[in-house]
């Protein structure tokens, strides 16, 4: 038997064990909607924590992340440090004010503290957003690994993964997605180590040589000019696109709606948390190796900036010997599929939820309910194998994923944190922020900016990168959320007590089981928060 031929042999019984997974998983959970789509009630803190990581661990990751390593290096960790504030406020704000109120869909949230104006708006834009920017980006990313590796066509490797994994969240809803994440995370550790394992190996220097060939230097604080991620970009960056991206984003905050209790919900993020120490490994310093080997002896590791997305894939086929391919790709899909089949999971229950209940048929029950999401996940499926082809074409993953995903994290961070943290804040606020943020980021990058500062300026200070325009348009959403607050009508307190963050929220419900102290999340967050700051001190 060729290598080849058991490296598709091992990829195709992936595909079969996964669908299996997700028949198994279905038993008896059609018949519920709150079990088919959240598992209300019946997840272990390991299981949701895995199935956190396994959903952010993506191609958009994999792929876009280690082509920008290749040309960016170490700045690039910060997406990944910084979780430790992003984190700690999903513990200790999102997730209690969520579980506590019944929150099944993040437009709902927005329902239920301003109106059904903003929640209907953000259903929208979030439903766009996973379907054109989400979705299709993991299905392209997915496939260009067999493009490059295996000259397989691209729409062909788009459609496999479509079908698969659209039949898979099909089949069982949020329970096969958890039961097929457990073993995804630990195939996609395994296989991202040993790819950095065998790129690491051909260093003749080691660690040195990915030190000395880092692009800028081994910092991760760098200047102003320094592209994609200078200092103030990570600042920037933190209150819009990684806040929506961890905290509100339904695909990832989804697989805590079904804890057992809230406990198990802040010890799967904390659980996640660690883990998140380990992605760098997997997402930027493969990129790094890759960059290192090119200028110490081995120029097939060589690409250009329009080549980055090549770069993975390519140390797959140069690293990895013909007959092993099969089992390390398995890894990767794993990642892959579990992303895919999260977004096809979160937007049909965004459809079923906010859009077929609320509109279509208020008195749906749990079999319509089920039925309705099932048809989504369809048409979700071929939608987006016919759109993720044109990615290649709009400059590559990264850029087009995080640069349109910053339009709208932007207005959206920040009607939830003065939703959740300022009484004053109004309906009429929220909408407008809603609907002019996304337009007036643009207008500020492509207009109002050149307009100010000369190109000089605007290369010197960064004025061009898409998470300091983020920035930048967020503080005038803060003007304009505190302006027409101010001039229209708050909702009587009454109404939204239990909607606004209190110091409260930080004690578990008092209903949780007592358990030891060792058991304290508080416990092993500060251990994770000590850990996250020696790093920067080292690295800084």
């Amino acid at each position: 038997m060729s290598g080849n031929t058991l490296d598709i042999l091992t990829i195709v019984g992936y595909f079969v064990i996964i669908i299996v997974i997700g028949i198994w998983s279905s038993r008896g959970k059609k018949e519920d909607a709150a079990q088919y789509f959240t598992s209300k009630g019946m997840l272990p803190w390991w299981a949701i924590g895995a199935a956190y990581v396994a959903t952010g661990l993506n191609s958009e990751q994999l792929i876009g992340m280690n082509g920008m390593g290749y040309l960016v290096g170490l700045p690039l960790v910060n997406s990944y440090l910084i979780a430790v504030f992003v984190y700690t406020a999903l513990i200790f704000v999102f997730f209690p004010m969520y579980l506590r109120n019944n929150i099944v869909t993040m437009p709902q949230y927005l329902g239920e503290r301003f109106d059904r104006r903003s929640q209907n708006v953000f259903s929208v834009l979030l439903l766009l957003s996973y379907v054109f920017l989400s979705l299709a980006v993991v299905l392209y990313g997915g496939a260009k690994l067999f493009e490059v590796i295996y000259d397989i066509p691209l729409w062909q490797g788009i459609l496999v993964l479509g079908v698969v994994s659209g039949v898979f969240t099909i089949s069982g809803g949020m329970s096969s997605m958890i039961n097929a994440s457990v073993f995804q995370f630990v195939l996609m550790f395994l296989a991202g180590g040993v790819l950095f394992y065998l790129g690491y190996a051909k260093l003749e220097n080691g660690w040195q040589d990915i030190v000395d060939h880092a692009p800028g230097g081994f910092h991760l604080m760098q200047a102003m000019d320094t592209p994609i991620m200078p200092w103030h970009a990570v600042l920037f960056s933190l209150f819009n696109l990684q806040l929506f991206y961890s905290c509100i984003n339904q695909t990832l905050v989804q697989r805590g709606f079904g804890a057992k209790t809230e406990w198990d919900v802040r010890m799967a993020i904390v659980f996640a948390l660690a883990f998140v120490l380990l992605r760098p490994f997997l997402e930027i310093f493969p990129g790094m190796i890759a960059r290192a080997l090119a200028h110490t002896g081995y120029p097939e590791f060589a690409v250009t900036p329009e080549q980055v997305d090549n770069v993975y894939p390519m140390l797959i086929a140069n690293l990895v010997p013909s007959g092993m391919q099969g089992l390390i790709l398995v890894g990767i899909l794993a990642a892959i599929m579990s992303t895919i089949s999260a977004f096809l999971n979160s937007i049909s229950t965004l459809i079923t939820y906010d859009v077929y209940k609320k509109w279509i048929n208020r008195r749906a029950n749990d079999k319509q309910l089920v039925r309705v999401g099932m048809w989504c996940t369809v048409g979700l499926m071929a939608f987006s194998v016919l759109y993720a082809p044109i990615i290649g074409k709009l400059g590559g993953i990264f850029i087009y994923f995080q640069s349109l995903s910053t339009y709208l994290a932007v207005p959206v961070a920040t009607c939830f944190l003065a939703g959740m943290f300022w009484k004053r804040a109004t309906a009429a606020a929220s909408l407008t922020v809603l609907i002019v943020g996304i337009p007036l980021g643009a207008w500020i990058q492509l207009m109002l900016i050149p307009l100010l500062f000369s190109a000089q300026t605007i290369a010197g200070y960064g004025l061009d990168n898409f998470y300091v325009v983020g920035g930048i348009t967020q503080f005038f959403c803060v003007v304009i959320m505190v302006g027409v607050s101010l001039y229209t009508q708050p909702r009587p307190t009454a109404e939204i007590n239990n909607l606004i963050w209190t110091p409260k929220l930080l004690r578990l419900p008092e209903n949780d089981p007592g358990r030891p102290w060792w058991h304290s999340a508080w416990l092993w967050w500060g251990i994770m928060a000590v850990i996250y700051v020696v790093l920067y001190i080292l690295w800084w």
